[in-house]
C-alpha cells in the first residue's frame, strides 16, 4: 500500500519557487497560496500536516499569527531571507514551531521539516498514551 504523501499549505505573497519544486522533489503534496484569508477556505478540504508562511517584513508577522491561529495542532515552519530584519526573525522563533532563513541547503530544509514532523509524531504519541493512562 502506497504511503500518503505529506501535505504542505506554502503561504506568502510570492511563494518561494525553489523550495516549491524542492518540496515536490521531496515527495511532499503542495498548494501554494498568497494569503492566510485564501487558506482559510483551503485548509478544511487540503487537510495539511504542515504550513510553511514565507516573511519579508516585520509587518508580516501579522500574517503568521493568522497562520498559527488557522493551523491549531498543525506546526508552522516560517521562512525569512537572508535580509530579513532582526525584530522578523525575533518575532517568528517565538511564535513558529520553526523557522528557516532562505535560500538554505536542502539538507537544511530537510532536516528543519523532519524535526517538526517528529515533534508532532511525539505529541500525538504523548496524547494517545494520555488517553490510555487514563482509561
Amino acid at each position: 500500500m502506497a504511503e500518503e504523501k505529506k501535505r504542505v499549505l506554502l503561504i506568502g505573497e510570492k511563494p518561494d519557487i525553489e523550495l516549491f519544486a524542492w518540496l515536490g522533489q521531496e515527495g511532499y503534496e503542495v498548494a501554494a497560496l498568497e494569503s492566510p484569508y485564501r487558506a482559510r477556505g483551503v485548509y478544511p478540504l487540503y487537510k495539511p500536516h504542515l504550513i510553511i508562511v514565507q516573511l519579508r517584513y516585520p509587518k508580516e508577522v501579522a500574517i503568521l499569527d493568522e497562520c498559527v491561529a488557522l493551523a491549531g495542532k498543525v506546526p508552522v515552519v516560517a521562512t525569512v531571507s537572508l535580509l530579513a530584519q532582526e525584530v522578523l526573525v525575533k518575532a517568528v522563533k517565538e511564535k513558529a514551531a520553526s523557522f528557516l532563513v532562505l535560500p538554505a541547503k536542502p539538507q537544511t530544509i530537510r532536516e528543519t521539516l523532519r524535526s517538526v514532523e517528529l515533534s508532532e509524531d511525539e505529541d500525538q504519541f504523548s496524547s494517545a498514551r494520555n488517553k490510555e493512562s487514563r482509561n
